[in-house]
């Protein structure tokens, strides 16, 4: 597993695994990201969250598509895994752990819960940049470099 950043000393981090997922759209070229408004701007992040007590990477996966898309996922693949250290207003100092997926959105099954995160899509190469976190924007690069494609 690659790690993205800085990791300041004396600090002790609490492991927050995650998984998260690429969703892209095999009728263009665009990919689906996460736009969060907030007071100081715009975040751009992949759709995914914490894995939960009990839960497998896939199941937080496909609970977190629902939540934040209200959507059911398909052709999931495992694309890479990157950590980060960071802090964070809501979680303080955390050790994120990151499994990345590509899949596919399937089909609307609910409203989505995350009223404040809309689903953009976006060409993967002008939004790498952009993207909110260090190991969100490693993992963009890392998906241009292969041709946007799963190996």
């Amino acid at each position: 597993m690659k790690y993205v950043g800085d990791k300041e000393e004396n600090v002790e981090y609490r492991k927050r695994p995650g998984a998260y997922a690429i969703i892209v759209n095999k009728n263009d070229d665009k990919i689906g990201i996460v736009k969060k408004i907030i007071d100081e701007g715009v975040e751009n992040f992949y759709l995914g969250g914490g894995i939960e007590a009990g839960e497998t990477k896939l199941e937080a996966l496909k609970r977190e598509m629902i939540e934040e898309a209200g959507y059911s996922i398909k052709n999931i693949k495992e694309f890479e895994e990157v950590g980060q250290f960071i802090f964070t207003e809501d979680h303080g100092y955390i050790e994120v752990i990151a499994s990345v997926y590509i899949a596919e959105f399937d089909k609307k099954v609910a409203e989505p819960i995350e009223k404040d995160h809309t689903v953009l899509w976006v060409k993967p190469e002008e939004y790498a940049s952009k993207m909110f976190r260090e190991w969100q924007r490693y993992i963009m690069e890392k998906f241009i470099e292969n041709g946007k494609v799963v190996k």
